[in-house]
């Protein structure tokens, strides 16, 4: 799978999650709590992604 469709999707479900906990019938406090979280569990799948590629980039790269 190629980066720039893991980051379309990864940036897809964050849109998605966001607009969902945006719309819920929650106090401001609850929401922003949700988008926080959501954010930063967006963060670690994104950081995770990007670990793998790289550990799957760096043997081509080592090889030309």
């Amino acid at each position: 799978m190629k980066a720039s469709s893991v980051f379309a999707l990864l940036t897809g479900l964050a849109a998605g999650a966001v607009l969902g906990v945006l719309f819920a019938p929650d106090k401001g406090e609850e929401s922003r709590k949700k988008v926080k979280k959501t954010a930063e569990d967006c963060l670690d799948k994104m950081k995770e992604k990007l670990s793998d590629l790289k550990g799957d980039a760096e043997p081509a790269v080592e090889n030309e």
